[in-house]
């Protein structure tokens, strides 16, 4: 299946895509879009294959790659690419999506997943759109607060308030 990725024009105006060289306005652009890139923004890229794509040397690529580190722009870990804020320009409001972003952040290294900026408020999944819960039931099980600072979570932390949650429904629903 081809992945899309579409690249807002206000890509152009963010000051700090407006403050980069034209080589480095090219790696950011190719770290958001390339072939390996996933819904998650953190995904495997390989420096060689990286660097082979813009047509740079790798010491070229890797300085480039430095650059966004000290800016926080991205993270990396053993090969691994995780590209901040990623998400935020996600289109979160499909439980479908919302799960693909979880499942790619499971497959990724903790290293790289608990330094690009998650809001894990935001990814939580409603109970009520889980299609294993009974959908006639009244009780309201959407169990996310506003007041739990989840976006702080690391992903272990978020996962066991998932599975914590999940297990609670269960329990409501007469253990389904």
């Amino acid at each position: 299946m081809a992945k899309q990725r579409i690249v807002d024009t206000k890509f152009w105006d963010d000051s700090y895509i407006a403050g980069l060289s034209p080589l480095e306005k090219l790696v950011f652009l190719y770290l958001i879009t390339n072939p390996l890139t996933n819904i998650s923004g953190v995904y495997e890229l390989p420096l060689k294959r990286a660097a082979f794509d813009v047509g740079l040397a790798g010491k070229e690529l890797e300085a480039v790659f430095k650059r966004f580190e000290k800016d926080g722009k991205i993270t990396r870990f053993n090969g691994w690419v995780g590209v901040v804020n990623f998400i935020k320009y996600q289109n979160v409001n499909s439980p479908k999506i919302k799960e693909g972003i979880l499942k790619e952040l499971r497959r990724a290294p903790k290293e790289v997943v608990d330094r690009v900026s998650i809001d894990y408020q935001t990814l939580s999944i409603p109970f009520d759109t889980i299609s294993h819960l009974n959908s006639n039931s009244n009780l309201n099980l959407n169990l996310n607060s506003n007041g739990l600072p989840l976006g702080k979570l690391s992903t272990a932390e978020a996962e066991e308030i998932r599975r914590g949650k999940e297990a609670v429904a269960r329990k409501w629903m007469g253990g389904k």
